[in-house]
């Protein structure tokens, strides 16, 4: 499958780490993403190979069978119950897993995925050592440390929707990663007819 790739690099410094900091800073750093991605597209395109994509389901605390139908089911915009909730955001981590291993050469066994615990509220759904893969610490400029990844995705292009959960995935990223490590919101979206990956990175 074909994913078109548009990755957006944000400093921290841009982000609201105190009470001095207020919800508009937060929405104008969203509104900028949203606008670099309508008005750049995507920087890169990648082929995803669909068995990689099938072997990530192993991570899920839900067992989902055939996720490429279900990606191919989601491309095709067909609403019902097989595109509920859980089963986007299984396509969301799939993919994102996915691109990573096949981007960064990452040993599926270094993948540490954290859904099990998310009802804590700060923790991401994948923590990456960075000093392991020479290719992810080039891509990223980095020597060391961990990179959180959250994974979402949505059905279409509602940008006051798409905002709201762009907020959310900031503020719990920030909350583990600040002040040292790496982030990256993985935002799966069906834009303009084709399947988008809104890549996010927050550098320290």
């Amino acid at each position: 499958m074909k994913l078109r790739v548009s990755w957006i690099q944000i400093s921290q410094d841009l982000l609201p780490h105190s009470d001095m900091d207020s919800e508009t800073d937060l929405k104008t750093v969203t509104d900028a993403i949203l606008d670099t991605f309508e008005i750049s597209g995507y920087s890169e395109e990648y082929e995803l190979d669909e068995k990689i994509i099938q072997i990530t389901t192993a991570f899920f605390s839900k067992t989902v069978s055939d996720i490429p139908k279900l990606i191919r089911a989601y491309e095709l915009n067909k609403w019902g119950k097989t595109l509920s909730g859980d089963i986007s955001t299984v396509i969301g981590e799939s993919i994102t897993y996915s691109l990573l291993i096949q981007l960064f050469n990452i040993n599926i066994k270094d993948l540490l995925p954290f859904r099990n615990v998310k009802y804590l509220a700060t923790i991401s759904d994948l923590a990456i050592n960075i000093e392991k893969y020479e290719k992810l610490k080039k891509f990223l400029n980095a020597k060391n440390g961990i990179l959180f990844v959250n994974a979402r995705a949505t059905m279409s292009y509602r940008r006051y929707y798409i905002a709201k959960k762009l907020s959310e995935s900031l503020i719990s990223l920030e909350t583990i990663r600040y002040p040292d490590n790496y982030g990256l919101i993985s935002y799966i979206i069906k834009y303009d007819n084709q399947l988008y990956d809104l890549g996010i990175i927050i550098r320290p």
